[in-house]
């Protein structure tokens, strides 16, 4: 395992939280790789040969029904992994997870990730914390969505999204959008609007520049920060032991 790939591996939150030993026989078994934008790293139905790591760039958790409807039930960026129904031996992933901001993760086979977690408490402990803050965050979602105008989700959206990127830009087409908000594109473009007269951010194709954070944050109302701040408690003390050594995670609340 070469530095650089140490570097990327300390980029996600799970990784860099791991004591030194552990870390390295991880990363001994792990492979770097490149996710463009639109790939797909599982489909709903197929069975999981890989996990992966995501240490930047945004993964997109999609669930399809019979008849062929999709909507995104959450989004895992460098606090997590995909899919999470490795946790629990699944054999098959019930959703499907495409790349919707390109980046980095580090993967593992699944016979060496089944290995290294029921050999590692800790590992186990740090994986049942993000399925659970990931769950938290779907929760949040549903609530939001059954009680918030589509301008104040979308507001609620581009602060989740933040929180896994570095820099006030996010690459994020408009179909993702309707996905991300169970909307159609126009009611997506008419918030953006609504949200650019409002100075919160820039629209631009594909692109939105967030421009005042904190009102944005206002805006959204007091659901944003619900799972954030229950991400933040269930990996405290996690945190709190990786501040003894030197980490590359992002300090940034994910949740």
């Amino acid at each position: 395992m070469t530095e650089e790939h140490e570097k990327l591996a300390g980029q996600n939150q799970l990784i860099s939280f791991l004591p030194d030993d552990i870390r390295s026989e991880l990363l001994r078994r792990a492979v770097a790789v490149d996710l463009p934008a639109g790939e797909i790293l599982i489909k709903a139905g197929e069975k999981i040969e890989k996990v992966f790591f995501i240490c930047s760039g945004i993964a997109s958790v999609l669930v399809q029904s019979r008849s062929g409807k999709v909507t995104e039930s959450g989004i895992v960026g460098r606090e997590g992994y995909v899919p999470s129904g490795a946790l629990v031996d699944a054999e098959t992933s019930f959703t499907q997870v495409i790349m919707q901001v390109p980046g980095q993760a580090m993967v593992l086979e699944i016979t060496a990730f089944q290995a290294l977690r029921n050999r590692h408490r800790i590992l186990e402990q740090l994986l049942t914390c993000a399925s659970h803050a990931l769950r938290t965050q779907i929760e949040c979602t549903l609530l939001s969505n059954t009680t918030q105008p589509v301008s104040q989700r979308l507001a609620r959206w581009i602060l989740v999204c933040h929180n896994r990127v570095d820099g006030n830009q996010l690459h994020l087409t408009h179909e993702f959008l309707s996905l991300m908000l169970a909307v159609r594109r126009p009611s997506v473009t008419d918030a953006l609007h609504f949200l650019e007269g409002r100075g919160f951010i820039r629209s631009e194709r594909a692109k939105i520049t967030i421009r005042n954070r904190d009102a944005l944050e206002e805006y959204a109302g007091d659901i944003y920060g619900l799972s954030e701040e229950e991400h933040d408690r269930v990996f405290a003390r996690f945190r709190a032991s990786a501040l003894l050594r030197p980490t590359t995670a992002d300090t940034r609340s994910a949740g």
